[in-house]
């Protein structure tokens, strides 16, 4: 047996009521009333206590069932829904989403559909359920993440990379001795694999941004200090989904990095395989009016190599003339259909990944990205065009990319198939 107070309003009406006991005559009204309940002996010691329902035209009181709910999504204990604006909580999972080689592009802090994707994506990986938010494994995760923030010093090799300003015209550009950066500011943001903007809301002592960055200052960073990476035996890159993606042996995704693709659908390359074939780690890039609708008396101007370059900090061609994969001047337009051709993606990822590929690598290019290769059926023995023009490669017929190579060090890709 267990006896339960509840405490109740001097006005109200109460009675007591033990089994089938008729009513006791009036009496002046204690202070608690005291209803006793049958407990079964299995009931557990966690139980939520008996609710009592108020009858005010009974002469008994009712002993309600216990009151259920439904249980939200599981979640990392501080919101149910993801934050509407700058949040530490998303900084925190965008680290460690970035840290394991499933990147949803630029770290900001700010919730977006690409974040959501990334973090499913992660999940499915790891055989767990993809959720709307961070739920309680992966908020774990995140929990025990070593050192999601740490403290960098400017350093010279950084203002080094600082060459101001974009000039406006291609002579200009030319006529440089790197395609450097714009700011300091910008030069450490793309370092840490983040935005200016992330990186005056975790130092907001420096008043002055970027101006008064210098050499020798100290900031807080995202630390993006990667996992062991993984060397993924097949490429995916989905067009729909504008993503690149890289799988095990086994058919499992090992990595997952945003891709800005053709912004003009005519330039979109058929699905199919294509290879590997040519990889630059610091490419220049030939500039042909004609590819950009100009005065073709202009001109081809062969513009330096750097991080502001139109096809970034790598390069890594494909055997499908004049496609292939490689950094952006723009890291924060990755992701969306803004290209001319290529497949674009951030420098840092990029960079990442011309350490995992190899010539004669395959490379499948799908409408949709698969979750797992493993579940996927057998191709069609078709040929699209893709393989048509491994074919024309393997025969003798020169590609594009190698057409605009400029120096056997750094081969220059094909200027219709980049990003200006």
């Amino acid at each position: 047996m267990r006896v339960t107070l509840f405490a109740f309003a001097a006005t109200a009406l109460c009675g007591m009521a033990v089994a089938q006991s008729p009513a006791p005559p009036p009496q002046e009204e204690p202070p608690f009333k005291i209803v006793v309940e049958d407990v079964p002996e299995t009931a557990p010691t966690n139980a939520v206590p008996a609710v009592v329902a108020e009858q005010p035209d009974a002469d008994q009181v009712a002993v309600a069932e216990p009151a259920t709910e439904p249980d939200p999504e599981p979640n990392c204990g501080h919101a149910l829904a993801p934050p509407k604006k700058f949040s530490e909580e998303v900084l925190m999972l965008q680290i460690f989403l970035d840290r394991h080689n499933f990147s949803c592009g630029v770290i900001d802090g700010f919730w977006g559909d690409g974040t959501q994707r990334a973090m499913a994506a992660w999940q499915i990986a790891q055989g767990l359920r993809p959720t709307r938010w961070v739920d309680v494994p992966l908020y774990v995760a995140i929990a025990t993440m070593p050192e999601p923030l740490e403290r960098y010093t400017i350093t010279e090799a950084d203002a080094a990379l600082v060459t101001g300003p974009m000039p406006p015209t291609w002579a200009e550009r030319a006529a440089l001795r790197l395609m450097g950066y714009d700011t300091l500011g910008a030069c450490v943001a793309e370092r840490f694999h983040t935005s200016e903007r992330t990186l005056r809301n975790l130092n907001p002592g420096v008043v002055n941004w970027p101006e008064d960055l210098s050499v020798g200052m100290t900031l807080t960073v995202p630390n993006v200090r990667m996992a062991a990476l993984e060397k993924p035996e097949t490429l995916v890159i989905a067009l729909e989904d504008r993503v690149l993606a890289g799988y095990d042996a086994k058919g499992v995704m090992r990595l997952r990095f945003p891709c800005s693709i053709a912004r003009n659908k005519s330039r979109l390359p058929e699905v199919g395989e294509v290879t590997v074939r040519n990889m630059a780690p610091a490419p220049n890039y030939t500039y042909d009016p004609v590819n950009y609708g100009q005065d073709p008396s202009i001109g081809k101007l062969v513009v330096p190599a750097g991080p502001r370059n139109p096809v970034g900090s790598r390069w890594i061609g494909l055997s499908l003339p004049g496609y292939g994969i490689h950094g952006s001047p723009r890291p924060n337009t990755v992701g969306r259909p803004e290209s001319l051709g290529c497949f674009r993606l951030t420098n840092w990822n990029a960079e990442k990944l011309f350490e995992l590929v190899r010539t004669g690598m395959p490379v499948r290019i799908v409408e949709a990205l698969p979750q797992s290769l493993a579940t996927e059926p057998a191709a069609e023995p078709t040929e699209p065009a893709a393989t048509n023009a491994v074919e024309r490669i393997e025969s003798g017929e020169k590609p594009a990319a190698t057409n605009a190579v400029e120096t056997a060090e750094s081969p220059t890709p094909a200027p219709g198939g980049s990003d200006a």
